[in-house]
């Protein structure tokens, strides 16, 4: 399961109180500045902030992975569920 820290200051959708149980159920946070122009990148020091208030750590998140572990994970994630 992944869920989503949508880092536009605006937004924050993953309350940082429900950070450490979602981890500990199991899903895997990633970090989304929402960036509609190339400014808007800058919003994932939001989102780094609103994980360190939840307790996340490196490991927690997505986006903390290299690219070959990232396709590790969802070419996991795709044989557990029975796909190709």
């Amino acid at each position: 399961m992944l869920l989503e820290i949508n880092a536009h200051p605006n937004r924050l959708d993953l309350d940082w109180r429900h950070h450490k149980a979602a981890r500990d159920a199991g899903a895997m946070i990633v970090i989304n500045p929402d960036a509609h122009a190339t400014g808007d990148i800058d919003y994932y020091r939001y989102g780094v902030g609103v994980a360190r208030k939840g307790w996340l750590e490196k490991k927690d998140l997505l986006n903390t992975r290299t690219a070959s572990q990232v396709r590790k994970f969802f070419d996991e994630r795709r044989k557990a569920r029975g796909g190709a």
